[in-house]
């Protein structure tokens, strides 16, 4: 079951539908990571430095995945882990996040299609405890915001008029 919505030209993809679906994102390090149950991060609480892999595209040393470069954002959440957030090559918004009991999570889409890295198109735009937003700039150049609630659910992406 897919939910498509459109916010002006910016196509959204319900992040349950692509929930794992890393592929996108991954080059075959980040794959092989994947089949192997993320053992390698699971000990891991800190997603490492960024490093360029070529063409434009980087990854995380330690939680892997391959994202384009200058489009990551780091947040250390309350709890002391940490959640990241990059634009995968297909320009749609994905976070991963370290749980407590020192496990990673997958690569998880939030949608969206971001573009202009380097040029903050993600970004955090306000944090609040476990309340916060990013942000992303739409193929129409506009700056949209998604946010995160305490119970841990996400809205839909917002143009973000300010």
């Amino acid at each position: 079951m897919t939910s498509k919505l459109q916010t002006g030209i910016i196509t959204l993809v319900s992040s349950a539908v692509l929930a794992g679906g890393g592929a996108a994102l991954a080059g075959p390090a980040a794959q092989a990571m994947e089949r192997s149950g993320d053992r390698a991060a699971a000990a891991v609480p800190d997603p490492g430095v960024t490093k360029p892999v070529g063409g434009g595209k980087c990854t995380y040393t330690k939680w892997g995945g391959t994202f384009l470069c200058k489009s990551q954002v780091r947040h250390k959440l309350p709890n002391g882990h940490w959640q990241v957030f990059v634009i995968g090559t297909n320009k749609q918004a994905y976070s991963r996040w370290s749980s407590p009991g020192g496990g990673v999570s997958r690569w998880t889409s939030l949608g969206g299609q971001c573009i202009k890295p380097g040029q903050r198109s993600i970004d955090m735009a306000w944090a609040n405890g476990w309340n916060f937003a990013i942000t992303c700039i739409g193929t129409n150049d506009k700056r949209y915001y998604k946010e995160r609630y305490a119970s841990g659910s996400w809205s839909s992406w917002r143009l973000n008029k300010y």
